[in-house]
């Protein structure tokens, strides 16, 4: 290869070639990991004693490769593209609760499970990576130390947020979320869950129909109170606001029970919730009432509790009608949806939704 002499006496052109293979290759094996950024023209010019032209050829090629883009007045960032999920990097669900999957809670394995089902039916890995009670400067160390491509955020921690903007990763929102997170999201659709709820309540000739859930504790719940009422609405009906009972975890029993004992209490009732759905259950069982002929609920839960949790509260006799959603069908969106961003981190933020049915029998 020929080489010039540049006006300090450096060659330009002589090991371009070789400094664009040296960083091509650290960029493969993490160590300028996504989001960080390379060292500086100048740095790399006296490191490896050429030319600040021949610098900046080599940086404009990894540009065009996709592994790395100029950012105005803090150099070259290496983008999530650099991680390759198809070479071994990890998808990673992050989601607010302890440290250890092992320790989550049986509806948060369950979509961890199907998150990991969609990563391995394109040949991909996936980390389950609990939030609670770490800082976010531990839980990102973690992250990029794996080599991380994208991430599925099940939080709306705003520092871990904030941290994950920063680091450039490609994500998409899951599960739990809130509408002013500039990030895609892929969620159930609490709203229609509410309305099919409201709709099938309404078509029985239920006239003093309740809600028994959180009313504002999340998006979730304001969504499916917010579709409960329009389905009531839209049916001609309302729900008194003595009727809107917001039963906490904690306090959930006694609702249910002062609920149910009432002398005027609602003949149908919607509870969007699996837990609090399935208080009232027992509850209506220890006061001798019996759903279908005393009471009408619809509850809501996804496939798996359907068949673990939801039908076996019952017996043997005839379920009570639930919402029911497919957390298999909303990974498959999420990574499809995180696949698409990898590949262009400038999309606008979308918001997917996972459908919900009312299942009766």
């Amino acid at each position: 290869m020929a080489t010039t002499q540049t006006a300090n006496g450096k060659a330009a052109g002589r090991t371009s070639s070789g400094l664009l293979a040296d960083i091509r290759s650290r960029i493969r094996a993490g160590k300028f990991a996504p989001g960080e950024y390379l060292p500086t023209v100048r740095e790399l010019e006296r490191a490896h004693e050429i030319s600040r032209k021949t610098v900046n050829a080599v940086l404009k090629n990894l540009e065009a490769e996709g592994l790395v883009a100029a950012e105005p007045r803090r150099g070259y960032r290496v983008l999530a593209r650099a991680a390759d999920p198809d070479q071994g990097c990890p998808l990673a669900y992050v989601a607010d609760l302890r440290e250890s999957p092992e320790q989550w809670r049986p509806f948060h394995q369950e979509l961890l499970s199907a998150f990991q089902g969609a990563a391995a039916r394109r040949s991909w890995t996936l980390l389950g990576v609990g939030s609670q009670g770490r800082d976010h400067e531990t839980v990102m160390h973690q992250l990029t130390a794996a080599r991380t491509c994208g991430l599925i955020i099940d939080s709306v921690d705003e520092e871990i947020m904030g941290a994950i903007r920063s680091a450039g990763l490609p994500a998409v929102a899951v599960d739990a979320w809130e509408h002013n997170l500039p990030i895609d999201v892929v969620a159930q659709d609490s709203y229609q869950g509410g309305v099919v709820a409201a709709a099938h309540l309404a078509a029985k000739g239920h006239q003093r129909i309740a809600w028994f859930g959180p009313t504002a504790w999340s998006t979730h719940s304001r969504a499916r109170l917010a579709g409960t009422l329009a389905g009531l609405l839209e049916h001609g009906r309302g729900i008194d606001t003595g009727l809107i009972v917001s039963a906490p975890r904690d306090d959930s029993a006694r609702q249910a029970r002062e609920l149910l004992s009432r002398a005027d209490r609602p003949t149908g009732i919607v509870s969007l919730y699996l837990e609090n759905a399935a208080q009232l259950v027992r509850t209506a069982r220890e006061l001798g009432l019996r759903l279908g002929r005393d009471l009408d609920l619809v509850g809501w839960c996804t496939e798996e509790q359907y068949t673990r949790d939801w039908l076996p509260l019952f017996g043997g006799e005839p379920p009570a009608p639930c919402a029911v959603w497919s957390p298999r069908l909303m990974a498959e969106l999420a990574v499809d949806r995180l696949e698409a961003r990898r590949k262009n981190p400038h999309l606008a933020p979308v918001r997917i939704s996972v459908p919900v049915e009312l299942r009766t029998k």
